[in-house]
């Protein structure tokens, strides 16, 4: 599961460095085009996804909340669970994505 929460992790760190752009360039007014999420609700949104990774991170060995439900997926498929397969799936079209993490 390392490959799979590093590649999550690093997708996040992504997002708060274009949030951060995205609040600099409203706050001095160079912004160039308008988006539907604002920086503030993308950072919330960074924090959800850090905050459900770190809930799910013992998914997959046996001591997770995913695996007391039975819904855990073997160490070899590197996901961990539903939860973090489906955190992940935004980021379907980014470099190193594997096809395998799909939920």
């Amino acid at each position: 599961m390392d490959r799979f929460v590093t590649f999550l992790r690093r997708q996040i760190d992504i997002d708060l460095e274009l949030h951060s752009q995205a609040r600099h360039d409203q706050e001095t007014g160079t912004a160039t085009h308008r988006c539907l999420v604002g920086p503030l609700r993308g950072f919330r949104e960074c924090e959800l996804k850090t905050r459900l990774l770190t809930q799910h991170r013992r998914c997959g060995t046996g001591e997770g909340p995913c695996d007391t439900l039975g819904t855990s997926y073997p160490p070899e498929d590197q996901r961990g669970c539903p939860t973090l397969a489906l955190l992940a799936l935004p980021y379907a079209d980014r470099p190193g994505y594997a096809q395998r993490w799909r939920p």
